[in-house]
């Protein structure tokens, strides 16, 4: 039997954050794959999302009261309006008060009890206080990473079963190098994806490089991203690093901006301390770039044998990584064998399909 599928979809409206991009791109793929369910699409401002599937619409709602007050007092009425049998929650809380439907939620990570600080205090108070509540209520909680899941595992051992949170994983782009491509024309600069926040830890990045300076080698980095929430720290820093010479901040780049980058430098070093997911990894790989990242983080569990891994709380750590990919001995092509095998492994095709089978196993029991 055709279920009836609501989302609430407005994540969109901040269209260059990592959730809107997830939720787009799964979006895209579904109306493509699912040609028996309806879709209802719980817009909180302005629509954004225009759907060519006959069985989609969009319902959207006047945006004067803050999101989690939408969800929380008004959304579960539209629910019952629209006949919903499961609602896609794609931001890591539900609401609580929705009888009609059953819930699906994507879960990103646990930065909120891991690295609070490091989140605006409202979004860090809103997790506290409803993630909890919403793992009693969701019928299955969709983890973007085998890390974030075995963590929810960990963390709120009481609060779900094992059957109800399962990995639905991310995926990056299908990049392809371009005709004409060639490694050897690589240039010797380092690259940075991501934004300014504590978590990103581009101080020790930054600590890393005046390392190498001090030892006599000057390594450009370009940084692709945002200024953020506390970014304040790295900021003053890389700007009265001896190093600030060597570092260009690029600001936010469209993909194509994005692709040149990742095709002429030569590494990506994503430095992050605690990630619930990677996605510059996977970029940088369909590229043949080489990636430099955190050991015993998700990226190990993405990247696998196809990256070199450093200590991201030891910039001594990070400095001698980065050398050993300037050594005359050193080999890429030994490395990037491996990346086939690992990008095998995502696609948002695979992504929309295994959440729309969560779909089916939520549908509620009539």
């Amino acid at each position: 039997m055709a279920l009836t599928i609501g989302v609430d979809i407005k994540a969109l409206r901040n269209g260059r954050t990592g959730i809107a991009r997830y939720l787009g791109e799964i979006l895209d793929r579904l109306q493509k794959i699912d040609t028996e369910n309806s879709y209802v699409l719980f817009e909180f401002g302005p629509a954004v999302y225009t759907p060519a599937n006959r069985l989609w619409k969009v319902v959207p709602f006047k945006a004067g009261i803050p999101g989690i007050v939408w969800q929380q007092l008004v959304l579960p009425f539209a629910l019952k309006k629209h006949g919903v049998d499961v609602l896609w929650c794609p931001e890591q809380v539900c609401p609580l008060c929705s009888p009609t439907a059953a819930i699906v939620t994507t879960v990103y990570d646990l930065v909120f009890v891991h690295y609070p600080r490091t989140l605006a205090w409202s979004i860090a108070l809103i997790l506290r206080v409803f993630f909890p509540l919403t793992l009693r209520k969701t019928a299955i909680a969709a983890a973007i990473s085998d890390h974030t899941r075995n963590d929810v595992l960990r963390t709120y051992p009481g609060l779900c079963k094992r059957a109800a949170v399962r990995t639905i994983a991310c995926a990056g782009p299908l990049w392809r190098t371009p005709d004409g491509y060639e490694a050897g024309r690589r240039q010797d600069f380092l690259f940075y994806v991501g934004n300014y926040g504590p978590r990103k830890n581009l101080v020790n990045l930054v600590k890393a490089l005046e390392i190498l300076k001090t030892g006599g080698r000057d390594i450009p980095l370009h940084l692709a991203g945002p200024r953020t929430w506390k970014s304040g720290r790295a900021v003053g820093y890389i700007e009265n690093s001896p190093a600030r010479d060597n570092i260009r901040a690029l600001g936010y780049l469209s993909d194509q901006d994005l692709k040149r980058q990742y095709l002429s430098c030569k590494a990506l070093v994503y430095p992050s301390i605690f990630e619930g997911f990677g996605i510059p990894v996977l970029e940088a790989l369909s590229l043949d770039c080489l990636v430099l990242t955190s050991k015993a983080t998700v990226m190990e569990e993405i990247a696998g044998k196809a990256a070199l891994y450093f200590d991201p709380r030891d910039p001594r750590s990070i400095a001698d990584t980065i050398a050993s990919v300037f050594a005359p001995s050193f080999d890429r092509s030994a490395v990037l064998a491996h990346r086939s095998a690992v990008l095998a492994r995502y696609s948002w095709d695979r992504t929309a399909r295994e959440m729309l089978e969560a779909f089916a196993s939520a549908r509620p029991r009539g």
